[in-house]
């Protein structure tokens, strides 16, 4: 069964295990570990007591993270070859971390950027091929899986963004026919797209593997709770449900931060509610 999580990122300016604290005050029980508080994790000169911290703290709170999102910025299929390297390395060393704390699934974006023509997208596909292959070894040797999270167009005319087209993610998979490898739906990337989101979950289908929930106008990537913009939440849950999909309804909502603190708990509690009653509307917990 979904059961409602969210990213700890919404108090990436506090510690991972005060931010864990705070969520888990609010009502929260899982969470995806984000890309700010993996970062903090895996560069800290204390690594494997950081580690053991968190770990003693999910056990404390008996709330779980089985979810992370990888290095943001990172470009596996960049043009440059010392740059795809050291980004695809630092992938894989947030792997090992992800797999030292217990959790399941990463997120990744494809790289690439943009292409205007065929010749630029097949020179794009096959580096993201060679990508995660690797990536997916790496994932997949570690009892973890990586979901290839789908994008937006960057705004330049004329040039789309590799993965804002479901069936590159798809063509994706069919080449590599990967265990380890699958889709993280982001319903706002979608939205921005002009999408239909039903239409989307039902070509994913069964290889959505992680979910980035969130609502938005269609004017913009604002990544709001669920109920805030134009997307159709109650069709939606109903179409994961009927893909199969029984993984994390896990909330990115980075514009409901707050710099009031009581405003920003009374947001994370009432994301709460909305994600909860969505999953219970696809027989989730």
């Amino acid at each position: 069964m979904m059961a409602p999580s969210i990213w700890t990122a919404l108090y990436a300016n506090q510690p991972i295990v005060e931010a864990l604290r705070w969520l888990a005050s609010c009502g929260w029980r899982c969470f995806e570990l984000s890309t700010e508080h993996l970062q903090q994790i895996n560069e800290s000169p204390d690594r494997p007591e950081q580690i053991e911290r968190v770990r003693a703290a999910l056990d404390e709170l008996e709330v779980a993270m089985p979810q992370a999102h990888a290095f943001l910025q990172a470009d596996v299929a960049h043009c440059e070859p010392a740059r795809r390297q050291a980004d695809i390395e630092r992938v894989e060393r947030e792997i090992d971390c992800c797999a030292e704390l217990g959790v399941q699934w990463v997120v990744l974006h494809p790289g690439g950027g943009g292409y205007s023509t065929a010749r630029e997208l097949a020179a794009i596909m096959s580096l993201n091929e060679q990508a995660f292959r690797r990536l997916g070894d790496r994932a997949g040797g570690k009892g973890l899986k990586i979901g290839i999270e789908n994008m937006m167009d960057g705004g330049i005319p004329g040039r789309r963004r590799f993965g804002a087209m479901p069936q590159e993610q798809l063509d994706l998979l069919d080449r590599l026919h990967h265990p380890a490898l699958g889709i993280t739906l982001d319903t706002s990337h979608a939205s921005v797209q002009n999408l239909d989101l039903l239409t989307v979950v039902r070509e994913l289908g069964p290889r959505i593997i992680c979910t980035h929930i969130s609502d938005n106008d269609g004017s913009g990537d604002q990544h709001r709770t669920p109920g805030w913009g134009r997307i159709n939440w109650p069709a939606v849950v109903k179409a994961l449900a009927e893909v199969g999909y029984r993984g994390l309804f896990n909330l990115e909502i980075p514009g409901e931060r707050h710099a009031v603190p009581e405003i920003q708990t009374m947001k994370v509690r009432w994301a709460l509610e909305v994600a909860t009653w969505l999953v219970g509307l696809a027989g989730g917990t």
